[in-house]
């Protein structure tokens, strides 16, 4: 290589790693401007309200929720004579056909898992469903899911038995 060729490698380096340094001091000062100060806090939107993009995965029900919706369950389960069609009654109460919890929250249902409507007893006596989402049954849980991809959001495990 002559000393041309060897000298103007040099130098394209060099530029190439001033540009990067530049940019990457840049990046950093555009960072700082664009992070809040760390006295300021932003409150937490409740349960039941829309944050943002969604709804936090696992944040949404409370125990309170649960207790609600196990209760109204129960009343619904002793006024009705019969169970919806993937249960059976025990006694005063109504249990699935099938054992088992076959979704998780972060995933999507499963096609092979039918879901079901709430009452309207139950769904009346919980926090609307955000905008985008919907309540659903699916064997003894309520299932937090979204509209378009069925994506588990949030779920309330053995409250239809």
């Amino acid at each position: 290589m002559d000393r041309w060729q060897y000298s103007a490698r040099v130098v394209v380096a060099a530029a190439i790693a001033a540009f990067a340094g530049a940019s990457g001091a840049a990046q950093k000062a555009a960072h700082k401007e664009a992070a809040p100060a760390p006295q300021e806090q932003v409150e937490a939107p409740s349960p039941g309200k829309s944050m943002g993009y969604g709804v936090k995965l696992g944040g949404f029900f409370t125990d309170k929720h649960k207790q609600v919706a196990k209760r109204s369950f129960e009343q619904y389960f002793a006024k009705n004579k019969s169970c919806p069609k993937d249960m059976e009654r025990q006694g005063k109460t109504c249990r699935a056909v099938v054992q088992g919890h076959y979704w998780a929250v972060g995933q999507t249902v499963q096609k092979a898992v039918e879901t079901f409507p709430l009452p309207d007893e139950v769904q009346a006596r919980l926090p609307a469903a955000p905008e985008g989402y919907e309540y659903v049954r699916a064997g003894e849980d309520i299932l937090l899911v979204s509209k378009g991809m069925r994506l588990v959001v949030d779920m309330m495990q053995d409250v239809a038995s």
